[in-house]
């Protein structure tokens, strides 16, 4: 008995020991981060150095706890616009250490933190997908008045006739469903019924970096994800106030085909006014910007007769121009009452007015004028609200409720206007486990009504003014990353995505058909960091999206083309696979890396925009030929990539740069397949429907893709130069090429001259843009800007001419 007792005794005393031991073996550092104002600092990183799953986030007072090892130990604090500050303690069993901390604004840091990859902070080097980040220094110097035309330099990205292709993985659509999601500050901002950006809403004049993921980002991003990810994040004040404001005015220049020129003596041009001020006040961060936009256009109206020179700059019909106006505001304020709570709203409206061209009268002395009926005239109004709510608990959990309200009105001059209101709901919980697990979860809901004249044409009362439809998707998610051994970074997800559709309808009473359906989605990724700066990586995702509104239910005519619905339109699923190696490099004071992967992108019921018979045959509707939306089996996208991204200096000279490679091989798997078309019509296929058949190639794309930019700065000068080059678009729908001796002849109608132009333009093209920049002093710097150096005349849609030389001088104010 007393054996016993002395036995249980020792035990407990042995526990208890052990217990006490392992707490007094621990150490406590604790505090808070501020700015150099005292305005406090959330969402910072605080992590051991050389082992950063190790650490902790500060709550929304800028507050943290973290527990330590005793020992010499180094903590580094980190926070996007902010310089890291270090420091190394020797701490010892049961110490209880504050260590404020005061972080500096950080103009040029040198290492890239994104959020976009994984809903939070993460180095780019240790992702396990391919990632760009477009910096605003190209924005802001390259004159961009929306931010589509910066885009334009990210490696394996193209915007053809403002739709998104990253990598292939896209073609031509007409303006219907993307497979590349674009966000502005983590939430979606495509059109609720066609899934179309409005670039030229987003604002540029406040922009901190664009992320862009490659690759399947379904899991968190859902179904126009296919592709990938462009997400526009917009700045928070910094320490100081700031104000600026940047004008820019420049001149279309004259082709080299002189028999092109519509307008005289007297060369179109653009201007552009931008203003920002953002500040903090005690608890709350104000951002207030704007924009006012005019461009003439380098597009004329359709002439009179091939010898009609006329232009009258005030007419509505004068081919392609834009003027518009935008302001936004922006809205946080961290409680004083609730410790990790902040709220607040971000807002931006726009009206504008525009008129562009879908095709070009000819090849020739057409080349930069409408073809007779294709030119659109645009009133739009768009606009969002934004509130939101984020707390930061005591323990660590992250909560984030946000919501968007998205309008979209296009009143359109031929009988496509179309609006769209997106009412749009995320919930989101994230933590950080001191077990180095980071959970990511979260509920979305996103409701669409679609009012268009474009969707009457499915009705049998063709009086209608317009037609209604809806879209509603309910999903969640979840994604848990984990480093394993400092070195091995593993990551996983999954999302369900629950979609309904009704067919367009005048009332809430009218009969309508609902269409329903749901599919989960699931990804994985690795990241193995195998010496100081290489990082290898590989990753599977899966896909899944819905068919937009538009997709499914539009009916319109523009000029001689027809667009057909396809009601019977199916989900499309892909999966995507990469494997990819990082290599960081520094020379002196420039640091960068260089990037490789190769990646495979495999569909199933691939959406496309395809030509066939559809329509009844009425010689006024071209016999009832035209396009639309069809699934077309299965395709495949694959290819390699190579990366080069740096900055930093080499002796007094500052360097930045940005360039890269993309080769893409994109086929259809079943050209043989039969579309569902009209009249017994059965030989209609993705094979005989295209230009060119030599490898079955998809149609739209470019297989070879150059992006780069670099930039020096010596002293007060800076000199940029970007280059951009594709490859020529083998194929694309063979009846473009046709339709002159087929159709248009036959009609009497002018004809496009597009077979002869791709014939003798087969080298692809490369365009060369410079910029020269002056700062005057701390306030003030000047820019003189030309795109398109070597006035090249060139595609990237058939029948659609680009830009000619342009040039502009530029002026920015800040202070």
């Amino acid at each position: 008995m007393f054996r016993t007792k002395l036995l249980k005794a020792l035990t407990a005393i042995f526990f208890t020991s052990s217990t006490l031991l392992a707490q007094v073996e621990r150490a406590e550092v604790y505090g808070k981060i501020s700015d150099k104002t005292g305005v406090s600092v959330p969402a910072a990183y605080i992590v051991v150095k050389g082992n950063e799953s190790k650490g902790t986030v500060t709550d929304m007072d800028g507050k943290y706890s973290i527990s330590l090892p005793a020992g010499r130990i180094t903590l580094v604090a980190k926070q996007i616009g902010y310089k890291s500050q270090e420091k190394t303690f020797e701490l010892k069993p049961g110490d209880k250490v504050e260590y404020n901390i005061v972080l500096e604004s950080d103009v040029v840091n040198m290492k890239t933190f994104v959020t976009t990859a994984g809903k939070y902070e993460q180095n780019i080097e240790k992702l396990t997908v391919s990632m760009d980040v477009l910096r605003p220094n190209i924005i802001e110097n390259k004159n961009t008045a929306q931010i589509d035309d910066a885009l334009q330099q990210v490696p394996g990205v193209s915007i053809v006739d403002g739709e998104p292709q990253i990598r292939g993985g896209s073609g031509y659509s007409f303006g219907a469903g993307s497979r590349v999601m674009i966000l502005q500050d983590g939430l979606p901002i495509l059109s609720g019924d066609a899934g179309r950006p409005s670039w030229g809403f987003m604002p540029v004049e406040n922009i901190e970096q664009v992320e862009v993921i490659k690759g399947a980002a379904s899991v968190l991003y859902g179904s126009a994800a296919l592709s990938g990810v462009i997400n526009v994040r917009t700045a928070y004040p910094r320490d100081e106030p700031l104000t600026k404001i940047t004008m820019f005015s420049g001149l279309y220049n004259n082709p080299r085909n002189k028999e092109a020129i519509f307008w005289g003596s007297n060369n179109h041009g653009y201007s552009n006014v931008s203003f920002l001020h953002s500040r903090k006040i005690g608890n709350l961060d104000l951002t207030l910007g704007g924009n006012a936009f005019y461009d003439a256009g380098y597009v004329g109206p359709t002439p009179v007769n091939v010898n009609d020179t006329t232009f009258n700059p005030y007419a509505e019909q004068r081919g392609d121009f834009e003027n518009r106006i935008r302001f936004n505001i922006g809205l946080r304020y961290r409680s004083k009452k609730i410790e990790g709570l902040s709220y607040g709203i971000n807002g931006n409206v726009m009206y504008s007015r525009s008129a562009s061209s879908l095709l070009w009268m000819n090849a020739d002395s057409g080349m930069y004028r409408a073809y007779p009926g294709s030119n659109t005239l645009t009133l739009q109004d768009v606009s969002y609200a934004d509130p939101f709510v984020t707390y930061t608990g005591k323990k660590g959990w992250n909560h984030y409720l946000r919501n968007r309200w998205f309008h979209l009105n296009n009143n359109n001059d031929n009988n496509q206007a179309n609006r769209s209101d997106v009412f749009y709901s995320e919930y989101q919980v994230q933590k950080k486990f001191k077990s180095g697990y980071n959970v990511t979860a979260g509920a979305v809901h996103s409701y669409t009504l679609g009012r268009s004249q474009l969707y009457k044409g499915n009705l049998a009362d063709s009086l209608a003014s317009e037609a209604t439809s809806t879209n509603q998707n309910i999903a969640g998610y979840v994604q848990v990353d984990k480093t394993f051994f400092e070195f091995l970074t593993l990551s996983t997800g999954a999302r369900y995505e629950h979609f309904s559709i009704t067919s367009p309808h005048i009332s809430k009473t009218d009969s309508f058909t609902t269409v329903s359906e749901g599919k989960p989605v699931f990804r994985f990724g690795a990241n193995v960091q195998i010496t100081k700066a290489t990082f290898l990586r590989a990753s599977f995702g899966q896909g899944y999206r819905f068919p937009t509104i538009a997709e499914k239910f539009i009916k319109t005519a523009v000029g001689p083309v027809q667009i057909y619905p396809n009601e019977n339109l199916k989900s499309e699923t892909s999966w995507n696979a990469e494997v990819g190696i990082k290599q960081g490099f520094r020379i002196g004071k420039f640091e960068g890396y260089l990037d490789a992967a190769y990646f495979k992108q495999k569909f199933e019921d691939n959406i496309e925009f395809n030509f066939g018979l559809f329509g009844p045959l009425d010689p006024a509707q071209l016999f009832g030929f035209g396009f639309a939306s069809l699934n077309i089996g299965k395709t495949q996208v694959q290819g390699t990539e190579i990366t080069l991204a740096g900055r930093g200096s080499i002796g007094k000279t500052q360097i930045s740069t940005l360039a890269g490679y993309t080769y893409t091989l994109p086929v259809a798997l079943q050209p043989g397949l039969k579309y569902p078309v009209k009249f017994g019509l059965d030989s209609l296929t993705y094979a005989s429907s295209s230009s060119d058949t030599s490898g079955y190639i998809l149609k739209y794309r470019f297989q070879h893709l150059f992006k780069g930019d670099i930039e020096f700065t010596r002293g007060s000068w800076s000199l940029g130069v970007s280059v951009r080059y594709n490859s020529y678009m083998q194929n694309i729908d063979k009846i473009f090429e046709d339709m002159d001796e087929l159709i248009l002849s036959l009609l009497g109608q002018p004809q496009t001259g597009l077979k002869k132009y791709r014939a003798d333009h087969q080298n692809g093209v490369t365009v060369i843009d410079a910029r020269l920049g002056y700062q005057v002093n701390e306030k003030l710097r000047l820019s003189f800007v030309v795109n398109n150096l070597s006035n090249q005349e060139y595609t990237l849609r058939p029948m659609s001419m680009e830009a000619p030389r342009t040039t502009a001088v530029q002026l920015q104010v800040k202070f």
